[in-house]
């Protein structure tokens, strides 16, 4: 009787406290081609040109692991600005910004620029991609 009443305490609490935990929402990105426009949640976002890619490509040793600085149109409520944002490092008095659009219930923020660079492909990349994602405000 005292053994199956552990196994039941046992089994019981394993349930209950292996619940607890909350699994996070994963990213989904949306992919912008150079020179298109996406719309997410009525904000239209342009990719426009890449301003900067001093990215350290894969495969090679580097001082500086290098940055990409990517120029975006985003119209919103009406309103259109021209967004700067920087993927890796930033130079001293600079600030790393991703966000594309701020809202009280959601945000569009820049992941990252694909491709990388490669040793062989470094200052030939023509077909630059943008992903961006939607995140719920806390």
């Amino acid at each position: 009787m005292k053994k199956s009443l552990l196994a039941i305490i046992i089994l019981f609490s394993t349930f209950a406290f292996g619940q607890e935990d909350s699994a996070e929402t994963p990213k989904i990105a949306v992919k912008v081609p150079k020179g298109e426009t996406v719309v997410l949640k009525g904000v239209s976002i342009k990719f426009m040109e890449v301003m900067e890619d001093s990215r350290c490509p894969e495969g090679v040793d580097c001082i500086w692991a290098g940055r990409a600085i990517v120029k975006a149109k985003v119209t919103a409520n009406g309103k259109t600005e021209e967004k700067l944002l920087t993927f890796g490092e930033v130079r001293s008095g600079e600030e790393k910004n991703t966000n594309l659009y701020s809202s009280a219930n959601f945000a569009i923020n820049g992941l990252t620029l694909k491709p990388y660079p490669t040793a062989e492909s470094a200052g030939n990349i023509n077909n630059y991609v943008l992903l961006v994602c939607e995140e719920k405000n806390k």
